[in-house]
Parts: C-alpha cells; structure tokens; sequence
C-alpha cells in the first residue's frame, strides 16, 4: 500500500507531465524547424575544404627483389591505405585513393601491399613480407597525385629457395610412374631456361613428388607462406610432410583449381599458399618436406601442371 503522503505528490508530478506534453505538443513543430535552421547556418559556417578529398592515384606496385632473392613475379591485387590513427581503405589495384584532410593532416599516410591469401578473394590481407610505402599528401583539396611504390622484401624475412629448375631439380617421386621433371619446351617455360613440369595420363594418373632432403626449418606461430608461379589444366594439391623423431605426417594445404581449360593456351598465375596453419597442425617437428601431389581427372586421358619460383618466406 502507497504511503499517504506520496499520492500528492505522485498526482502534483502526473499534472506536470500532462501539461509539459500538451507544450510540447505545440510547440514541436516550430521548435524542428529552428533546429534545422541552426543545423544549416552551423554548415555554411564550416571549412568548405574539409569535405573535399585529394587523390592518390597507384597504377600499380614494383617489386625489387634482391640479387640473390630470385624473380619479381607479385600478385598484388589491393592496395591497404592507413593514416597515422585509422584505415583509409582497402583498393583494388590500379586504385583511386581520396584522401580527406582530416586523414592525411600533415602525417604521412602509409601504404601496404595487399594479397589474396590461397588466392581465394575473400582472403585479402596485406603480405607480412612486403616493405611498407610512406608517402607525404600535400595537394590541396581536389588535387591528383599519381605514385609508383616501389617494395622490397622486409629486412627480417627468412628467405627460402624451394626450387626455380634452372640447373635443378629437388623433388622425387614417392609413386611409380611419372613425377616433376624440368622443361625447357616452347610454351612450357613460365621464365628464364627451364620450369618444372608435372604430367599424368591413364597409364600414369597418379603423381606424388616430395623435396628430397631439404629439411626446412618452419616455425609455428609465425606467419609463413609458399610462392609459387604455376599453370594447370586440371586440379592439383600442395602441402608440406612433417617430419619428427623419425616418423613423418603428411598434411594437405590446398587444392588449385586449373588455370585454362584442356588444350587452350597455357595461363600462369602466382600464388600465395599460407602455410601457417599446415605447421601448427604438426605440431613439434625436426622439419618439413613440401609436396605436390595430381590425380587425373575423370573423363580425361592426359592433365598437366606446370611450376616456377617455388619459395617459403617466414620469419
């Protein structure tokens, strides 16, 4: 039961609201539009230069490797834009980047290399190995930049040479049959002398090679990615085979899907395989083997798969 000296007071507020909403009822109207009015005289007193953005116009990234750090083959697609407190955007390359003033605000903005991880398009993140592009927007509002960033590789990377086929070839076979043999064929080659080259057929639909005794060393926990450049007119898979206390784990990475149909023109793509989660799934290892492995399609009487620029980059 309500104390008798609260219902006074209850009824003395119940008026007072009754009567604030029957103001407020009137009132509401030429109160809305004063506020608008406030909001548009509040506009016309802003900087009219602060809504309007200069472009940084990227065409495209160059990659500048190292002399001993093999081919400048990239497959950049995006470029990642960051300000000194925030994310400008991420742009497909060649790319159209406004920049506010706010964002740029005399600070450099910093530009990032962007990949398709496995090369699946929603799998963009910028490559870990790629330097970083500083770059000082100093156009007035309006204005076009056009830039050319040149990367490197970054300082820190472990760079590891799989295979390029000029003058070799590590991997054997683990099947009978055909395996990766070196060509130098017209039409075979993606660069230089001599690429690698995987066929099967019905009398040798299965291939499964492996790097012979290359022991690479890869750590969990940290980012590590094989490159390759590669063609095929059918699908293969890619892993790495672990290797501990004499026994050894084989652990698929990813299956590629074919570049160009059966007898059409070959088409060579570069790709980017994150290895990060192969190498946890291990667990402790003495090392690691990569492998390739094609299973001829059904339907089909012969299948090919051609390589290039077999590299692991981690830290």
């Amino acid at each position: 039961m309500m104390p008798q000296g609260m219902k006074p007071l209850l009824f003395t507020i119940t008026r007072a609201y009754m009567r604030l909403r029957r103001i407020f009822r009137v009132c509401s109207a030429p109160l809305q539009l004063s506020m608008v009015l406030l909001g548009l005289w509040g506009c016309s007193m802003m900087d009219p230069q602060q809504d309007i953005p200069s472009y940084l116009i990227v065409p495209e990234l160059t990659f500048a490797p190292d002399e001993d750090q093999g081919t400048s083959s990239t497959n950049i697609t995006d470029l990642w834009v960051y300000s000194a407190t925030d994310v400008i955007g991420i742009f497909p390359l060649p790319a159209i980047v406004p920049i506010l003033p706010s964002d740029a605000n005399g600070a450099p903005v910093t530009l990032l290399a962007g990949i398709r991880e496995n090369g699946i398009s929603n799998s963009r993140s910028p490559y870990p190995f790629y330097t970083t592009v500083e770059h000082v927007v100093a156009g007035e509002p309006g204005s076009r930049d056009t830039l050319l960033p040149a990367i490197e590789l970054v300082e820190n990377v472990r760079f590891i040479p799989v295979e390029d086929f000029e003058n070799s070839n590590v991997f054997g076979s683990l099947v009978a049959g055909s395996g990766l043999d070196r060509t130098g064929a017209e039409g075979e080659v993606f660069e230089g002398e001599k690429s690698g080259r995987i066929e099967v057929n019905v009398d040798a639909p299965l291939v499964r090679v492996r790097t012979v005794e290359q022991e690479f060393s890869l750590d969990a926990g940290l980012p590590a990615f094989f490159e390759l450049d590669y063609r095929c007119d059918q699908s293969f898979a890619v892993g790495l085979y672990g290797f501990r206390s004499g026994q050894e784990t084989k652990h698929l990475t990813l299956i590629i899907n074919p570049t160009e149909a059966a007898g059409e023109t070959e088409v060579w793509n570069k790709l980017y395989v994150d290895l990060a989660a192969t190498i946890s799934a291990q667990g402790p290892a003495d090392h690691f083997e990569v492998y390739f492995e094609c299973i001829l399609e059904a339907g089909r009487e012969t299948g090919s798969v051609g390589f290039d620029n077999l590299r692991i980059l981690t830290y």
